[in-house]
């Protein structure tokens, strides 16, 4: 009975509040209102089903959201799975799956990022990056080993659905539905509906007929 009772006093819901002295005790946080947290966090997992904001840096390995979540400082997660609105500042996470709206201020780097949504970002580095666009996304550098870039079928066909880069860094990279300044890969697929002006490339190199890219460089 002990250590039942012990295992339900390290989680904790808040429906409401500014949160400013979250026993350290505490290893499950789930937020089901509007809720502030002022503090640094180290905890197990976060669940954000409400409106949240935190101040201080957040330090977790499991973060869900599926409400409206804003993160002032930096994030560490061993993986994040967003299906509403989330805006960080920056971050280290090993593993990012997002369905929903994703805006970054500064860097955030990763293992894996997997979004079918809209994303708003500075500057993504990751080894592996795929995006199925429901809307108009914008990037301003992309630094991926492998770059997927398409368009998603199944969402709201009036919606425009492009991504907007200046820079997309990387080896292998297969871009559809895309607007860049700059790309620059080892291998560069590029698809229908995109226009580039300068292409890089050290192997190959392919061009949909229906996209257009103004030069061509091999390094």
């Amino acid at each position: 009975m002990t250590n039942v009772q012990s295992q339900k006093l390290r989680s904790i819901t808040f429906t409401s509040g500014s949160i400013k002295d979250l026993a350290p005790e505490y290893e499950v946080v789930k937020i089901r209102g509007s809720v502030s947290i002022h503090q640094e966090v180290q905890l197990k997992k976060i669940t954000s089903h409400g409106y949240s904001t935190f101040h201080s840096k957040v330090k977790v390995d499991h973060f869900q959201n599926s409400g409206s979540c804003i993160m002032k400082s930096s994030c560490e997660a061993m993986d994040i799975v967003n299906a509403g609105n989330l805006k960080m500042y920056c971050g280290e996470v090993s593993k990012v799956t997002s369905s929903g709206r994703l805006a970054i201020e500064r860097t955030f780097m990763t293992e894996e990022f997997d979004s079918v949504g809209i994303i708003r970002a500075e500057e993504i580095q990751a080894k592996q990056f795929q995006l199925k666009l429901s809307g108009e996304s914008k990037i301003v550098r992309l630094i991926a080993e492998e770059v997927s870039v398409e368009k998603d079928k199944i969402s709201f066909p009036l919606l425009k659905k492009i991504l907007v880069c200046q820079d997309i860094k990387g080896k292998n990279i297969q871009l559809s539905y895309t607007e860049a300044d700059r790309v620059e890969g080892d291998i560069v697929v590029i698809g229908k509906h995109c226009k580039i002006h300068t292409l890089y490339y050290t192997e190959s190199y392919s061009i949909s007929p229906h996209a257009e890219v103004q030069h061509i460089i091999r390094r």
